[in-house]
């Protein structure tokens, strides 16, 4: 396998994670290499370098287990792709991201060290699993970027809205490599500000994901909190946006909003600051099956969220996104900014988020208050 990966923080070192978190059997690495990403599945010559862990070439992963890589001397640019590649001796099934929105290649045989492109074939952008044609990711949970400098990170938690379902969808395709996500927009805001201290933002939204345990895709925030937010390196602000998977699959605004409040509560006893995010309306959501009963929780669950919620800042995406025809007497996304799967936004609309975020929320004045 050959994954591309774009780190938003420069540095002189870096350690990369693997995971078996989603796969249902053990998997065994033979070794692993990372080097600037060139054109298609090839490699810079003269970037790559092989990865250990704890001081030894291969790695099992069982069921539900990850593991970092030992710290690796590596000069990294911000916003430059970077091929992690693994030669994979045993797997009879895979952990992976469905929804990565970057193409990703594979080979017969072990050529992991390779630069040349010439055994890799693309991955096809349906995962084996799903009929969403949206490029998946196997195996690879994360890069580190060590940096002398950075002010922290910042890590965007939440489902499809974090993900970036549609957000490099042109008239019904996927696009991959585009980087469209308002995170990615956020990302570059933020490394354009004239300041010596970065602030790099991650990525751990899952399509499909709840707050609360019992449905969802992937492990509910409340279970995966700590793994995939709390223990970043250098995580400094948390961006919280989600819940709508919980509304649809049933819960309460009491149910929702008290599991919003465990989640600010265990981000601020680890001395970290929350930013959390209204829920916005669907692009359609008589065909989203959005009932009246569900409307009626979102907008109970976004005026607690705006009056009563701990946060320590609110990004108020329902005033952007908001005042869409009704369906139904619901509201919906304005038709500008609607994806044409009738639920989520569209590239404009992840844009117009990226462009919305007051950046003073991550401020190191903010953070020190």
């Amino acid at each position: 396998m050959r994954l591309i990966v774009r780190p938003t923080l420069s540095g002189p070192a870096l350690r990369v994670k693997l995971t078996n978190i989603r796969g249902n059997t053990p998997v065994v690495f033979s070794t692993a290499y990372i080097g600037v990403s060139g054109d298609g599945a090839s490699v810079i010559a003269g970037t790559s370098r092989q990865l250990t862990f704890a001081g030894v070439p291969n790695l099992t992963l069982a069921p539900d287990a990850s593991a970092w890589s030992d710290p690796l001397p590596f000069e990294v640019k911000a916003f430059q792709r970077l091929a992690v590649s693994l030669d994979v001796v045993s797997a009879s099934d895979v952990s992976m991201d469905t929804l990565s929105l970057v193409m990703n290649y594979r080979a017969a045989g072990a050529h992991a060290a390779d630069t040349s492109a010439a055994a890799f074939t693309p991955i096809p952008p349906n995962a084996p699993d799903s009929t969403a044609h949206e490029y998946p990711t196997y195996w690879l949970a994360a890069v580190d970027v060590q940096s002398p400098i950075a002010a922290g990170t910042i890590v965007a938690v939440g489902d499809s809205w974090i993900d970036g379902r549609c957000s490099t969808t042109e008239n019904g395709v996927v696009k991959p490599d585009l980087y469209q996500r308002w995170i990615d927009v956020l990302a570059a805001r933020l490394a354009a500000e004239p300041l010596n201290q970065p602030r790099p933002v991650v990525n751990a939204g899952i399509a499909g994901n709840r707050i609360i345990p019992g449905g969802g895709n992937g492990s509910p925030t409340l279970q995966r909190l700590d793994r995939d937010v709390l223990e970043r390196a250098g995580a400094t602000h948390v961006i919280f946006l989600q819940g709508m998977n919980d509304i649809g699959g049933g819960a309460s605004a009491a149910q929702v909003t008290a599991a919003m409040q465990q989640v600010i509560d265990r981000v601020h006893a680890k001395g970290l600051k929350i930013v959390g995010a209204t829920l916005f309306p669907l692009a359609r959501p008589d065909r989203a099956k959005w009932t009246a009963p569900y409307e009626a929780v979102r907008r109970d669950v976004n005026t607690w969220i705006r009056t009563q919620a701990k946060f320590d800042g609110v990004i108020d995406f329902d005033r952007l996104m908001s005042t869409g025809p009704l369906y139904d007497g619901i509201p919906s996304l304005k038709p500008e900014f609607a994806c044409n799967d009738d639920v989520h936004p569209n590239p404009a609309a992840y844009r117009a988020m990226g462009e919305f975020v007051d950046l003073t929320l991550f401020s190191i004045g903010r953070l020190q208050q």
